[in-house]
């Protein structure tokens, strides 16, 4: 009889347990946060726990999907962590809020981004609730090699090509207002057996510096005031002779803007200014041609007055892959002027990357020595080499 009862008592237990997984819908291919180890060294619990991409908080029959970073933003635990001081004390109010706040949690194995990554983002989620301020910076060291011996049966020349991009970016981001600021400084350079004159050609000179400050309207929408400087800093020759295609500071663009700016969904930004105020300055227009840039001759500074729309947008079709576009449109009721720059970078491993740019551009005040009329320019590059981002 005993054996029985205790047979039966199994039974009975097996099935309540059986009914409350189906109750909150375990799926296959999937563990409880809860199940993970539970500790204080430092941020490893919390770490470890939002390494997982998605969770499904289930109540009253009910299946909710939620991302961690909606789970951070939940008022409940955003509360919790805007008091704290330190990491250690987001794993004690984390667990206490999940704990007493979340009721069950399960969490797709097959949604689990790379550790690393859901860690920096987790990391840096904590740093924008306590800070307004965002920094971030990126570094890309990228080469093209190519040797060829003498006396190789199909002949050829060697070459070795490199290009260095340092980008950074600091901006201060309330619900109302936010104020972007934007440095990159890209150079690059080319060996050419044909040019008998210089050693090294400039293939890529830019100093780039953008501001711009938003006041919120309504929701997506911004009044918007920006400026923006572009220059060379090296000097750029014709191939086999020393006339000059640029120098430093020829030219030099400035350009302001007063407009609206548009962001209707994460990382795209679109930017219409009825004003908009450019200047161009040659600073050796001795030995620069005005012309090339869309000066008149022996002309040093242009100024127009115009209107301008500005888009940029940022893209991952997949964690490896970053497409990043800027396009540009000015006119000033005489010329237009259009510029369009696709980078895409296909992460490598940490510290390696890829990259294609695509650069088309055309500006009818810009008519080059022979052609009747102004024509599309276009620059393509691929390169390889080392990447890494600082934030």
């Amino acid at each position: 009889m005993r054996r029985l009862t205790f047979i039966l008592l199994c039974f009975c237990a097996a099935t309540l347990m059986a009914a409350q997984n189906d109750s909150i819908r375990l799926y296959p291919d999937t563990f409880k946060l809860s199940d993970l180890p539970m500790t204080t060294d430092k941020d490893e619990w919390l770490l470890d726990m939002v390494a997982a991409q998605s969770a499904g908080i289930h109540a009253n029959d009910t299946v909710d999907t939620l991302t961690v970073a909606e789970i951070m933003r939940l008022d409940s635990i955003q509360r919790e962590i805007a008091e704290l001081d330190s990491l250690r004390q987001v794993n004690r109010r984390f667990i206490q809020a999940i704990e007493t706040r979340i009721p069950a949690i399960e969490v797709q194995k097959s949604w689990v981004k790379d550790a690393e990554e859901d860690r920096n983002d987790v990391l840096e989620a904590i740093r924008n609730m306590r800070s307004p301020w965002r920094r971030e910076a990126t570094l890309m060291l990228q080469v093209t090699q190519n040797y060829v011996t003498s006396n190789w049966y199909q002949g050829g020349s060697s070459s070795f090509a490199g290009l260095g991009i340092a980008k950074g970016q600091v901006s201060y981001i309330t619900d109302r207002f936010t104020w972007e600021n934007t440095g990159e400084w890209r150079i690059g350079g080319s060996t050419v057996s044909a040019d008998s004159l210089h050693k090294v050609n400039t293939t890529d000179d830019l100093l780039r510096l953008y501001s711009k400050a938003n006041l919120r309207i309504v929701p997506k929408l911004f009044t918007s005031l920006s400026a923006e400087m572009e220059t060379r800093l090296l000097p750029t020759y014709k191939s086999n002779s020393m006339e000059l295609k640029s120098a430093p500071f020829s030219p030099f663009r400035f350009t302001a803007a007063f407009g609206i700016d548009y962001k209707p969904v994460k990382n795209l930004s679109v930017s219409f200014s009825p004003i908009s105020y450019k200047v161009i300055h040659i600073a050796d227009s001795a030995r620069v041609k005005s012309t090339d840039y869309g000066l008149e001759t022996g002309q040093r500074t242009q100024h127009n007055i115009g209107s301008s729309v500005r888009l940029e947008y940022t893209w991952k079709p997949v964690r490896e892959v970053a497409i990043e576009t800027r396009f540009y449109t000015y006119t000033n009721y005489r010329n237009v002027e259009v510029d369009l720059e696709v980078n895409c970078d296909f992460i490598i491993n940490r510290f390696m990357s890829a990259r294609l740019m695509l650069h088309p551009r055309y500006d009818s005040s810009v008519v080059m020595e022979g052609d009747k009329h102004a024509k599309i320019q276009f620059r393509e590059l691929i390169s390889i080499g080392f990447a890494h981002k600082f934030r």
